[in-house]
């Protein structure tokens, strides 16, 4: 499952840039994922900005493998 996981993550970040992209040139930049997250849901709906805060935590905290990663 490990196989699938990165290259799975990767085209799903890959998707939303081509979206963003796409987005900004028939819409302009009201219409990227990025304007709307900074100026809509971060400043409408706090605990969206907490709870980003806490799975970047979760993404990037260090950890300590019990054993070898395969």
């Amino acid at each position: 499952m490990k196989r699938f996981t990165g290259p799975a993550i990767a085209l799903f970040i890959i998707g939303l840039i081509i979206y963003d992209v796409i987005a900004f040139i028939m819409g302009g930049q009201e219409a990227t994922i990025s304007f709307l997250i900074v100026t809509d849901w971060s400043r409408n709906y706090p605990m969206f900005t907490f709870s980003m805060g806490v799975v970047m935590g979760h993404f990037f905290w260090n950890l300590k493998p019990k054993g070898r990663i395969k």
